[in-house]
């Protein structure tokens, strides 16, 4: 499994495009979960038509989906897709993936991230506070109702049509800073804790679990 290591998920989204814009379909862009319009600038430097969704509209060039149902007729099918930070609040994954695979043209990818359940940092919470982190009790305000756990996510793709081009995961562990402080040393203890659980298991790397694939 892939770690970029040194990439936000955003810029993750922005290698992916830049990868394959010349082999996709048309030129229609559609970022799911588009929040304040980010990615928009990325879309519009290679020339491609940026459509935005999302689930409560944050600016007016929105248009509202809820992922439990189809796409709107009027939607242009797009031939790329970025889908970052949703898929965990979805209900019911395998509807919203669905929708997803029926609006995008056969031959466009999809680029997904989520929180990584299997991260050191959630294994770590897992063994001292019997919860993943992200997916903690408090983290239901966020509507964080979905574990996308790698295998059941990979299913759902493929499920619906898809091909995995690529799995990884995006981010690296940060060595605490020195002080001089008892917090120093649990700090330090933490931090070897979370490079064993790294070392023993490759998607153990990485806060953020990323998926590639392309509508067949």
């Amino acid at each position: 499994m892939i770690n970029y290591k040194n990439l936000d998920r955003g810029q993750w989204a922005e290698t992916k495009l830049k990868q394959v814009v010349t082999q996709m379909p048309n030129k229609t862009v559609s970022d799911i979960g588009a929040g304040f319009g980010w990615f928009q600038p990325i879309a519009q430097e290679f020339q491609l038509d940026w459509q935005p969704f999302d689930y409560i509209r944050k600016i007016d060039a929105s248009v509202i989906w809820d992922l439990n149902n189809p796409a709107a007729i009027t939607a242009n099918k797009p031939g790329f897709v970025i889908f970052l930070e949703v898929l965990e609040h979805l209900s019911n994954p395998e509807v919203g993936i669905r929708n997803i695979a029926n609006h995008i043209e056969t031959g466009g990818f999809i680029a997904i991230t989520t929180p990584n359940p299997l991260s050191a940092a959630s294994k770590f919470s897992l063994l001292f506070k019997n919860a993943l982190y992200a997916f903690q009790e408090k983290h239901l305000v966020e509507h964080h109702v979905y574990v996308p756990l790698p295998h059941i996510v990979k299913f759902h793709l493929e499920n619906n049509g898809f091909e995995i081009i690529e799995m990884a995961t995006i981010g690296k562990l940060i060595a605490p800073k020195f002080r001089i402080r008892f917090n120093y040393l649990k700090d330090v203890a933490r931090y070897l804790i979370l490079q064993l659980f790294v070392l023993q298991r490759a998607e153990s790397r990485g806060h953020t679990q990323a998926y590639f694939a392309i509508k067949k």
